[in-house]
């Protein structure tokens, strides 16, 4: 008897909520969709390249084969932490501070992901 008292008073709780829900979830659809087009602004977020305490500093090994006042371009080998095989790719700068390096030259280095792409952190002659 108890089991079928428990089992009418959830079957009640059921029926009365389940208008309800379906009432918000059709109206959070529509409202999701209203936002999917509405424009964002980004101005006040920081999109700054340098490191913070949120972003992940990769590794990896590679010999520079070009270096400019922006950017190296590394062949570099695989680097698993992003699953990425053996390329040769570019990095910025904008958070490198130490000395450019020579073209040939196999070094240790270290990146961040950011808004325009990759940025150097450090790197090291191996």
């Amino acid at each position: 008897m108890r089991t079928l008292l428990t089992a009418i008073a959830l079957f009640a709780s059921i029926a009365t909520t389940a208008p309800a829900f379906a009432e918000t979830s059709s109206a959070s659809a529509h409202d999701h969709n209203a936002m999917m087009s509405m424009p964002m602004d980004h101005s006040s977020m920081n999109h700054g390249t340098q490191p913070t305490s949120a972003a992940t500093v990769y590794h990896g090994t590679g010999v520079v084969k070009a270096w400019s006042n922006t950017s190296v371009t590394f062949a570099h080998q695989p680097i698993p932490a992003l699953n990425w095989p053996a390329m040769t790719m570019r990095f910025g700068l904008s958070a490198y501070k130490g000395s450019p390096l020579s073209v040939g030259q196999t070094v240790n280095f270290t990146f961040i992901q950011s808004a325009s792409g990759y940025d150097l952190i450090s790197a090291s002659a191996n």
